[in-house]
């Protein structure tokens, strides 16, 4: 375990706590975690390790009903597989419309959000028979495999699995482009790693050693679920409508059409300061599937994305984060753990502080422009730990976007602690998740 002498900047991240509207505990019932997602239906559709609860959105309305009402705009700028998509044409079985939208930058996982949230323009009756159809159909004996080493080679998964998934991604498209053609093709998706030779762990893919299950049968499988997930749907939430979801950069939703003032609520989950690349993470689903296809639009893509990595792009930060940084409210929080890493080795560490920080920046910017006055922003972040016992070093996000929210001119009504994380860190209680709730309270800032 480590203890707090190897962290000298603790002292610092508890006086700006003290000056935050702090509670530990998860205000009205609402929770993170996403393990209850395995259970439910559309959300099941595909394994993401990043979700938060499909509960989330529902506990966040019945908590600001009054001020919401029944009918609001809805935008989540990091909406991943669209879990809060879902959940909000859920709530239209309590009365609620909802015009959602989210933006994704890794197109398969936006691919993934925009299929499950199209159920209502799924057949889930041609699904198991269009299947079957096209697995008797699909040849895998001219296919070329993805210029990915790791799938040409059969590292990560056979290349004989390979090809048949390229063979059935290719028999899908020939056919069609309906969301009944996109269903087939998401439970491809869902059965690359259950059928590979490795899962998602961490900040990378990990080589197991596993007995694998028949890929058909697998197949099969997830196509009869989304179909019974998609008939459940259209028998209980009649007219729900569908969201819409962007392939973009959620850091400036503003490029995408959405008016300023013109959302009531934003609830998302930015990348966490973890250094994972989700685009490694996820790349023999966008390489097989045909979401790239080539080495450098992988690396654009890995070049494109919130800077959570050492891997990313990083311009110039924006000048009002570097005014802060250098001699306001940034200066007391960041400056001693950039000092401290700055003398470290690995030349990334400082790097990936300024640009997540300047992305964040970036990001509360752009929530603010697009919100209504009075409108709220509620974000889910997570605080890290770095560098084993050596020399060890905590990131504060949740102090550091509440800083940021308040510079950039949001009220911070709460800062809600609703899940610690244990690991390696004894006596207090800095490695934790967070729920950092925001309010444009006005028209302009100060």
């Amino acid at each position: 375990m480590i203890s707090e002498g190897k962290l000298p900047e603790l002292m610092t991240f508890r006086k700006v706590e003290r000056g935050l509207p702090f509670t530990f505990g998860p205000p009205s019932g609402i929770c993170i975690p996403s393990s209850d997602n395995s259970s439910l239906p559309v959300h099941r559709w595909f394994r993401f390790k990043e979700s938060f609860s499909g509960d989330l959105l529902k506990k966040v309305v019945e908590v600001y009903a009054r001020e919401l009402g029944k009918t609001f705009r809805f935008l989540d700028p990091f909406c991943g597989v669209g879990t809060s998509l879902v959940a909000a044409q859920e709530l239209s079985a309590c009365g609620y419309h909802v015009d959602a939208i989210g933006i994704e930058r890794n197109p398969f996982i936006a691919f993934v959000g925009r299929t499950k949230v199209s159920w209502p323009e799924i057949d889930p009756d041609r699904i198991p028979e269009l299947g079957a159809s096209l697995l008797v159909n699909s040849s895998d004996g001219r296919v070329s495999l993805p210029s990915l080493s790791s799938v040409k080679d059969g590292r990560c998964i056979s290349r004989y699995l390979a090809r048949r998934i390229v063979a059935i991604r290719d028999s899908i498209r020939r056919d069609g482009y309906t969301p009944t053609h996109d269903a087939l093709l998401l439970g491809l998706g869902a059965t690359v790693e259950p059928v590979s030779k490795v899962r998602k762990d961490g900040r990378a893919l990990r080589l197991v050693d596993r007995a694998r299950p028949h890929f058909e049968n697998t197949l099969r499988g997830k196509w009869h679920l989304i179909s019974a997930d998609v008939q459940f749907f259209q028998n209980t939430l009649r007219g729900a409508p569908i969201p819409l979801v962007i392939v973009g950069d959620g850091r400036l939703p503003s490029k995408y059409a959405i008016k300023p003032g013109s959302i009531d609520l934003i609830v998302t989950s930015p990348p966490y300061p973890n250094n994972i690349d989700y685009s490694e993470v996820y790349k023999l689903e966008l390489w097989l599937l045909g979401f790239i296809e080539d080495a450098q639009s992988f690396l654009q893509l890995r070049y494109s994305t919130f800077r959570s990595h050492q891997t990313c792009s990083m311009p110039e930060p924006p000048s009002g984060f570097l005014a802060e940084l250098k001699r306001g409210a940034l200066k007391g929080l960041l400056a001693p753990l950039l000092h401290r890493v700055h003398q470290m080795p690995r030349c990334w560490r400082p790097r990936l502080l300024i640009g997540y920080f300047s992305d964040i920046w970036r990001s509360l910017e752009g929530f603010y422009e697009c919100l209504r006055p009075g409108g709220l922003a509620i974000i889910v972040v997570g605080n890290s730990l770095y560098n084993g016992t050596s020399s060890p070093y905590v990131i504060p996000t949740d102090l550091t976007v509440a800083t940021i929210g308040r510079c950039v001119g949001f009220e911070v009504e709460s800062v809600a602690v609703v899940r610690s994380l244990k690991r390696r860190l004894s006596g207090n209680h800095f490695l934790r998740e967070s729920i950092i709730v925001l309010r444009r309270a006005d028209g302009s800032r100060d």
